[in-house]
């Protein structure tokens, strides 16, 4: 069974799929709230399913452009199950998911600032070095809503291709450096990167019924 996460945007997906068909998929607004969010929604879907973390067999990530902090978190997540579960991880681009999603040989999205991303595709063909081709262009468009069924159906075929990912090595697509800013009065408040560390990334607590975060409720 793989396990497939997008929380590339403000719009976030999972799902799971059994190779034959698609078992369960929750889609939601998350803003910028992901850390909160993704890990009750991966527990939801898996009770949904009735099934726990020992039936997964792979986990497959959107790999960005998009959102700094929602790439993060959704790849330490990935990272985290992959790891614990001695599972293959396999990913994709953001840009190739919502061109499969809405039939585009060139898909958009928003970057920010007055710019967006652009990649073009090739027919039913998954770009071995997407991030490479990714141009950033002028211009505004909308954040698209993306189901994790189109990754999950993708991620099989990345793994019958051989093409798994190094999960101590991977990074998420960032394109650009992430837009950051801070009010003089809070920046001496700031942790130092030392102080920070892995901060931003949920931490996880594993079970055979879900997953949460460190400290949290399982119930």
């Amino acid at each position: 069974m793989l396990l497939a996460i997008d929380t590339s945007t403000h719009y976030a997906s999972v799902a799971l799929h059994d190779r034959s068909a698609l078992l369960g998929e929750h889609t939601w607004l998350a803003r910028q709230d992901h850390t909160r969010t993704l890990l009750p929604n991966v527990k939801r879907l898996l009770q949904d399913a009735g099934c726990g973390l020992a039936n997964l067999s792979a986990v497959a990530i959107a790999l960005g452009p998009g959102s700094f902090n929602g790439l993060r978190v959704g790849l330490s997540t990935a990272k985290g199950l992959a790891i614990a579960r001695g599972i293959p991880l396999v990913g994709a681009s953001t840009l190739e998911l919502i061109g499969r999603e809405y039939g585009w040989q060139q898909a958009t999205m928003s970057a920010g600032r007055g710019r967006a991303y652009r990649l073009r595709l090739s027919d039913g063909e998954t770009p071995s070095d997407p991030a490479s081709n990714i141009e950033l262009i002028d211009g505004q468009v909308p954040d698209r809503v993306r189901h994790a069924g189109i990754l999950a159906e993708l991620g099989w075929k990345l793994l019958d291709a051989g093409r798994i990912l190094d999960v101590a090595r991977i990074e998420p697509m960032y394109v650009q450096p992430p837009h950051i800013t801070e009010s003089a009065r809070k920046r001496h408040m700031l942790p130092s990167p030392q102080d920070a560390g892995a901060a931003g990334a949920p931490a996880l607590e594993l079970t055979e019924a879900g997953a949460t975060r460190a400290g949290s409720p399982s119930t």
